[in-house]
């Protein structure tokens, strides 16, 4: 099911998996990029899953303000929200793969068991095993 579409990116539920999906498709602006990750949680609410998947294979480069913004106040909120366990699927881009990194690096400890894989297959697999 699509949740949420735009030239950017489209959520979709993977009911199989109880999975929220975020399929980033082309840079996202500040705001975009915010956008898209406050759907994404609040899907992951309405579905209460604790499952969560990115494909940013596409996506662009973050910036410094929204790394520092999804640290500071997006991962907590997504605790809270019920967010367990991360399959990320890396971006091609080294530039776009560290900003990603850099952000997992900075979570702090916080209870998100996260993989990184190189296509929604396998992660989805990985998904489907996480209880």
């Amino acid at each position: 099911m699509i949740y949420f579409d735009k030239p950017f990116l489209t959520i979709h539920w993977e009911e199989a998996e109880k999975t929220v999906r975020m399929e980033w498709k082309a840079f996202a602006q500040s705001a975009e990029f915010r956008e898209g990750l406050e759907k994404g949680l609040e899907l992951l609410i309405k579905k209460m899953t604790g499952r969560w998947l990115a494909d940013m294979r596409k996506m662009g480069v973050i910036s410094v303000a929204d790394q520092k913004w999804s640290n500071e106040d997006w991962f907590p909120r997504a605790v809270k929200g019920g967010v367990r366990f991360m399959a990320l699927v890396m971006p091609t881009s080294a530039l776009s793969s560290m900003g990603v990194r850099n952000i997992m690096n900075h979570v702090g400890n916080i209870p998100i068991e996260t993989r990184y894989f190189d296509n929604v297959e396998e992660a989805l697999a990985w998904l489907k095993t996480c209880r």
